[in-house]
């Protein structure tokens, strides 16, 4: 590279607003390289005209754009820069509307109206144990991480909602035991159809039995659901009750239609016998 004028990392760090530790960094991870490195000292020196390029990695990352995007964006055409930004600041936004939540539950924590861990006698008036009727149902099953759980569920809801045609009598489900060891769930998810809905491969039609089971509401995000697990758990045990069977969820909130998941509603049914 051909320097229009020889600047040392003290004097680019200057001009370019990006610190000596930056810049550094940005050259170790060959982000921004140095025009020139002595081979005696290992100074750095760096060309007048990198530094429209460090002005530019220092307003991305003012935006919070993570490096890696960051060395996709250098040099690319000014479309591609607009929509490259445009999917961050999507992102940023949903991140805004978790932030917002989390405020609220501090809020509500801090302000006495929420115990930090509630007490079951809270939330035991939304749980009764009670007869569910049988149901059929179209769903497709798939091994699914913890992790991956609030993308594959939704997913395979529409997945299932297509593939049979959009024809279903309730809200859709999702039927899953514990996890295992290694955080997977076997899980079922779908929805409710009538008689004569039938699906191809990799889509099944079943019945699912009617039976005993302990019914509880939970209303919040979904993200909340081990807390109402938890409370069922308790619940069981105090009140003489195994669970026999992979508990189904039933998300009568439907997310396009409630902004707010602080009021999504899913019923939680596990099945039960007595011990």
């Amino acid at each position: 590279m051909e320097l229009t004028e020889e600047l040392s990392i003290g004097s680019f760090s200057r001009v370019s607003g990006l610190t000596v530790k930056a810049l550094r960094h940005y050259d170790e991870i060959g982000l921004l390289e140095p025009a020139r490195v002595d081979e005696w000292t290992g100074y750095r020196y760096y060309g007048l005209e990198q530094a429209r390029a460090a002005e530019a990695i220092r307003r991305l990352r003012s935006l919070d754009v993570p490096l890696d995007e960051i060395r996709e964006l250098l040099g690319a055409d000014e479309p591609v820069v607009r929509e490259r930004l445009a999917v961050h600041r999507a992102r940023l936004e949903g991140r805004a509307v978790e932030t917002s939540r989390i405020l609220d539950e501090l809020d509500r924590i801090i302000d006495g109206r929420e115990k930090l861990v509630p007490d079951t006698t809270q939330l035991t008036p939304e749980l009764e144990v009670k007869e569910v009727p049988a149901r059929r149902v179209a769903f497709v099953a798939e091994r699914v991480h913890m992790e991956e759980m609030k993308v594959v569920v939704p997913r395979n809801i529409d997945r299932v909602a297509h593939a049979v045609g959009m024809r279903h009598t309730g809200p859709p489900f999702c039927k899953c035991a514990a996890p295992d060891e290694e955080g997977f769930f076997e899980t079922e998810v779908g929805w409710p159809v009538p008689e004569d809905v039938a699906a191809e491969a990799p889509f099944e039609v079943t019945d699912y039995p009617a039976g005993t089971a302990l019914v509880m509401k939970h209303v919040g995000p979904y993200e909340e659901l081990g807390r109402s697990y938890r409370v069922m758990a308790e619940q069981l045990e105090e009140r003489g009750l195994r669970g026999v069977g992979a508990p189904v969820e039933w998300y009568e909130s439907d997310p396009q239609q409630v902004p707010d998941p602080k009021d999504y509603v899913t019923i939680i049914e596990w099945p039960v016998t007595a011990e």
